[in-house]
């Protein structure tokens, strides 16, 4: 299990659990959840957002939040 700001750029991950309360009702609310796959599509240089894909949705992240967002490397 991983954060997702250190999955490698094009792998497809599978939420676990979110370690920050707040970010994690915020991501559910989008449809991130846990169980729910995701692929980093782009890291943005010098700690920026991630852009991430789920299913149809695409989503920016930033970093800050991406850490508290871990997932298993499928």
């Amino acid at each position: 299990m991983v954060s997702i700001d250190t999955l490698p750029h094009g792998k497809v991950g599978t939420i676990c659990e979110f370690k920050d309360k707040v970010v994690g009702s915020r991501l559910i609310e989008l449809g991130l959840y846990p169980g729910k796959k995701l692929q980093i599509l782009r890291k943005a240089p010098f700690g920026g957002a991630l852009y991430i894909k789920s299913e149809q949705q695409s989503f920016a992240l930033g970093l800050k939040e991406a850490k508290t967002v871990f997932a298993t490397i499928d």
